[in-house]
């Protein structure tokens, strides 16, 4: 065995080692790494042997490689300090909205698929953010679609009904709306002034994004009007001030004209205070039909809980769905999660919410997800991408993720499972591409090389 060598001399030796990699392995003290000054020939990779992984650290906040020890992680005893606050929030809204971009950006760290298509997120996904003595869980759902265009795309019904089911389960909702989209930006769809008047008794904000592709902004204030009926909390918005707007050149003085007048907003309706005070009219249908409605949903069918969703749907006063948004807002953000733009202010906002509480999970939790499902995202997420069709028949699955422990990094084969040689051949096309995206995004999510390879197969 040699000794330890030079980075530059182990680049030379190593040349399938990229300079990130060297750096990570020799910065990497708790791997007790050992540099060899040869490389296994090419032919014998394949018959390395796999060793353990990477020692566990209940520090590490970092994606787990397996499920053994992502089970460890979610059977520590969370390590809170006495003032521990935390806070339950489901993000919501139309397909392709933006939320898993914005959830992400809230989270710090790129956990979920992200695409240009809508349908990304096919189930509600829970993360975790932790910061000093609070720890927030947010939930990112599946985009609200109306029950036609539901049995239109064909969608499975647990996925249609995940943001009901997140809804009941959270202590704030965030409403998130594509600002940029002329034919959405100033109306919230029915359904889902219904499932916010069906979970009334949670508070909520209203998030415009994708603000950066907004050239004249003084669109964002009619959208501002339209999507909450006029009002803020109980105020209502002098909607005359609008007409100013066109007196503002800049862009920078339309921004700020914005900022001031949703300033002012909230100082008259006192839209600052705790969004724990309960809104809405509890005159209207039933005080808890919002909660506990899903009880029992493991034992149901998919056919019987889309039935009753439905039916709670159904239940919804006509004078719900009138408007064009909703009237109990408790604060508006307007950001950019593309940019990173104004995410900062809504973190803040969303830790200023938090109640003192126990945490549900240790600090070093980022996701209950399982390392397989996260790196099968991964795929789906680039086929979504390049794939020029609809990818929403194909089942990215891993059928091995091991530990190379020779050359530190991690293997893993992936099958790709199509309905059709049609389907099959199209996807073939594009493999390069996206095995080549997909290797960048698993290297960034696992912080380590990564060696993928792609099978795209026929369902038998």
């Amino acid at each position: 065995m040699a000794a330890p060598m030079s980075m530059r001399i182990l680049v030379k030796c190593n040349s399938k080692l990229s300079w990130g990699h060297v750096k990570r392995i020799l910065n990497f003290q708790r791997l007790n790494v050992k540099l060899y000054s040869t490389e296994p020939e090419t032919s014998d990779i394949s018959n390395t042997a796999f060793h353990d992984f990477p020692e566990f650290h209940t520090e590490d906040r970092r994606v787990c490689f397996t499920d053994g020890e992502q089970f460890q992680k979610l059977m520590l005893k969370p390590n809170q300090p006495e003032n521990a606050k935390t806070l339950k929030v489901a993000i919501i809204g139309d397909p392709n909205v933006g939320k898993s971009t914005l959830t992400n950006r809230l989270l710090k760290h790129k956990i979920l698929p992200v695409s240009r298509k809508a349908n990304t997120t096919r189930k509600n996904t829970l993360l975790v953010y932790t910061e000093d003595e609070y720890q927030i869980e947010f939930v990112d759902t599946p985009g609200i679609l109306e029950p036609r265009a539901k049995e239109r795309h064909h969608v499975p019904s647990s996925m249609a009904i995940s943001p009901d089911k997140a809804a009941s389960e959270v202590d704030l909702l965030g409403v998130v709306v594509d600002v940029k989209d002329k034919f959405r930006r100033n109306t919230l769809s029915k359904t889902v002034i219904k499932i916010l008047h069906l979970h009334r008794d949670v508070p909520s904000i209203l998030i415009l994004n994708k603000v950066d592709a907004v050239v004249n902004k003084t669109v964002i204030l009619n959208s501002i009007a339209s999507l909450t009926n006029k009002r803020l909390g109980q105020q209502k918005i002098p909607v005359q001030k609008y007409k100013k707007t066109h007196e503002l050149i800049s862009e920078k003085q339309q921004e700020n004209f914005i900022d001031s007048v949703i300033a002012n907003y909230k100082t008259k309706s006192g839209a600052n205070r705790s969004p724990t005070e309960s809104e809405g009219d509890s005159s209207v249908g039933m005080v808890g039909e919002g909660q506990g409605t899903e009880e029992g949903a493991g034992k149901e069918s998919e056919h019987d809980q889309w039935r009753k969703y439905l039916q709670r749907l159904q239940k919804c006063p006509d004078s719900t769905v009138e408007n064009t948004g909703w009237s109990n807002f408790q604060d508006i953000f307007i950001v950019s999660a593309l940019k990173d733009d104004g995410v900062d202010a809504l973190r803040d906002y969303i830790l200023s919410c938090a109640k003192p509480g126990n945490w549900d999970y240790h600090s070093s939790v980022i996701t209950c997800e399982s390392p397989n499902t996260l790196a099968e995202n991964i795929v789906w997420e680039k086929m979504m991408d390049f794939v020029k069709f609809p990818v929403y028949e194909l089942e990215p699955k891993i059928t091995e993720l091991q530990w190379n422990g020779n050359i530190y990094w991690l293997e893993i084969k992936m099958d790709i499972k199509c309905p059709n040689k049609f389907v099959q051949a199209e996807v073939v096309k594009e493999m390069a591409s996206i095995a080549e995206e997909a290797k960048a995004e698993l290297r960034s999510l696992f912080k380590f090389n990564v060696h993928l390879k792609l099978r795209v197969l026929v369902k038998k």
